[in-house]
């Protein structure tokens, strides 16, 4: 896996670069193989991520709805720069998510 690091009850994903259409679209396959996996959480490591796109936003928000809809999947996201903040907060759902420094 290229983004995925670890899977239990918390998922880790490390994303680094810019984040658009093609590698939001491996992300999103990674993120579908946790579906009914158990998955309560998940922790994206946003240390190194440039950029995203509105096709890696969606993939997040597969994320918080999608991957088991039985729970309240928790999202947090470490260390997003501010230019990439603005970017959720442009569209939206950064009340949906939390955000650690």
């Amino acid at each position: 896996m290229e983004y995925v690091t670890k899977v239990g009850e918390n998922a880790e994903v490390l994303l680094a670069g810019k984040l658009a259409f093609d590698k939001a679209n491996v992300l999103m396959d990674e993120l579908r193989s946790l579906e009914n996996k158990g998955v309560k959480s998940i922790d994206f490591f946003c240390k190194d991520l440039e950029y995203i796109s509105s096709a890696g936003i969606r993939a997040i928000i597969f994320a918080k709805q999608k991957i088991d809809r039985n729970v309240e999947m928790i999202l947090r996201l470490h260390n997003v720069k501010p230019e990439v903040f603005e970017v959720f907060s442009m569209s939206g759902i950064e009340q949906y998510l939390e955000f650690i420094d």
